[in-house]
C-alpha cells in the first residue's frame, strides 16, 4: 500500500481539501472507512474513490510535489508519474492534511519492444 500525505501548508492543500469535501459529501450512501494508522500518521473518515472520480485525484498532479517538504510519501517519482485510473484509491483526513492511499500500483516499467526493452 502506497501513500501520499499532503500537509495543510502545501500549495496543493486547497485542491486536496476540495476533493476530500466533494467525495465526503457524495459518499454518504457508501459509508466511511474506519480510523487507522499508516506510517505513524493517524487517519480517519476514509472514502473509497469511485471509478468516475479517480480523475480528480490524478488531476492533482501529485508528482509536482515530490520534493516539497509539505508532501510525505513512500513512492518515488516514477511511481507518482505512473498512477492511472486502474489504481485503487482511498482518501482520508489526517491530523494536519489529507492522505491518499493507493493499491495495485505499477512500481516497475512495463516491458516494451520485441525483446522487452528498447534496442537503441
Amino acid at each position: 500500500m502506497y501513500y501520499a500525505l499532503i500537509l495543510e501548508t502545501s500549495r496543493k492543500a486547497k485542491a486536496a481539501r476540495n476533493i476530500y469535501d466533494y467525495l465526503h459529501k457524495n459518499s454518504h450512501k457508501r459509508g466511511l472507512l474506519p480510523e487507522q494508522k499508516v506510517e505513524g500518521y493517524l487517519i480517519k473518515d476514509g472514502i473509497i474513490v469511485p471509478q468516475q472520480d479517480k480523475h480528480r485525484i490524478l488531476n492533482l498532479r501529485l508528482f509536482d510535489e515530490h520534493l516539497s517538504p509539505y508532501f510525505k510519501t513512500n513512492m518515488n517519482l516514477f511511481i507518482l508519474i505512473m498512477l492511472d485510473d486502474q489504481v485503487g484509491m482511498q482518501v482520508f483526513k489526517a491530523d494536519h492534511g489529507w492522505m491518499f492511499l493507493f493499491d495495485n500500483v505499477q512500481y516497475l516499467p512495463k516491458p516494451f519492444g520485441t525483446q522487452g526493452y528498447d534496442m537503441r
